[in-house]
C-alpha cells in the first residue's frame, strides 16, 4: 500500500515534471526567455521562476526543486540491484585497462 507521504511526494513530483515540459517545450520551440503566461503556470509550484529569466535557467529551476524528490529511496527497496553485464566487464578487465574500463562504464 502506498503511504500518504509517498502519494504526496509521486503528486508534487508529477507537478514539477509538467512545469519541465512546459519549459522544454518552449525550449524547443527556440524561445528563450519566460513568458508571463509561462511564469504564471509555473509560478506556484516553482516560485523562483518570473518572466523575462532565460528558459534555460528556469529548466535549472525545476531540476533544482525535483532533486529531494528523487534522490529519495523508496522503503521497499532495501537491497542492491544486481550489477549490470557492463559493470560485472570492466571488473575483470586487467588494471592496465583501466582507460578502456572507464570508457566502457
Amino acid at each position: 500500500m502506498i503511504s500518504p507521504e509517498g502519494d504526496e511526494r509521486r503528486q508534487r513530483l508529477r507537478r514539477l515534471d509538467d512545469c519541465l515540459n512546459l519549459l522544454e517545450q518552449a525550449h524547443e520551440l527556440d524561445l528563450t526567455v519566460v513568458t508571463d503566461r509561462m511564469a504564471d503556470a509555473v509560478g506556484e509550484r516553482v516560485p523562483t521562476i518570473h518572466a523575462g529569466m532565460l528558459i534555460a535557467d528556469a529548466i535549472e529551476e525545476v531540476l533544482r526543486h525535483q532533486e529531494p524528490y528523487m534522490v529519495q529511496l523508496r522503503p521497499e527497496v532495501t537491497r542492491r540491484r544486481p550489477a549490470s553485464p557492463a559493470a560485472a566487464l570492466i571488473r575483470t578487465l586487467p588494471e592496465t585497462d583501466t582507460a578502456v574500463a572507464t570508457l566502457l562504464g
